[in-house]
């Protein structure tokens, strides 16, 4: 998959966040007005300078046969806003203008549907979808973690640690990903 594709499957709800998230994103962040600035959040420690993204996965079971969906959001640690002068005393900032200045950032995975989907399906897809429309309905837990990964290889540069938050104990914990 490209960039461009990767980056319309994997969208900010609420905030329109870079194609590529650097190690050093959201650092560079002064609001000189408020006497702030941005430092990591992410439990920062000499042995560990990585920043953490973590796919959180979810299902729901309906109540008609073979209705189990999976869901998936990659939590991006953000930053801290610290009181300048002030080591320590930090701020949330939630401002809609830059949402690089919040103590996370979140993607939600979607995936194309494909023909056959909707006409397999046409009282749940054909009157509202196309093929190729997307929707963050997963078939499987695999196909989640399959795009988080390239979701992750195509977006995240620098140094950076991936782990998979599931309910289900075979699919939780740190996840190493060949870039």
């Amino acid at each position: 998959m490209t960039l461009e594709q990767i980056v319309k499957q994997s969208q900010g709800e609420q905030y329109v966040y870079p194609d590529v998230f650097t190690d050093k994103c959201g650092l560079d962040i002064i609001l000189s007005n408020d006497n702030l600035h941005a430092v990591r959040s992410w439990g920062y420690t000499k042995g560990n300078p990585k920043r953490r993204a973590t796919l959180e996965i979810t299902t729901f079971r309906g109540i008609s046969s073979n209705a189990v969906h999976h869901y998936g959001k990659i939590k991006i640690q953000g930053v801290n806003m610290e009181c300048d002068g002030k080591p320590g005393h930090s701020k949330m900032i939630f401002d809609d203008n830059i949402p690089l200045a919040h103590y996370t950032y979140e993607l939600v995975l979607k995936r194309p549907l494909t023909k056959e989907e909707i006409d397999k399906d046409p009282e749940r897809w054909g009157d509202y979808y196309n093929e190729g429309d997307l929707t963050n309905c997963f078939k499987t837990i695999e196909d989640v973690i399959e795009l988080a990964k390239q979701v992750f290889r195509l977006r995240f540069t620098g140094e950076w640690e991936f782990y998979v938050e599931s309910p289900y104990n075979k699919y939780r914990g740190k996840l190493e990903i060949n870039v």
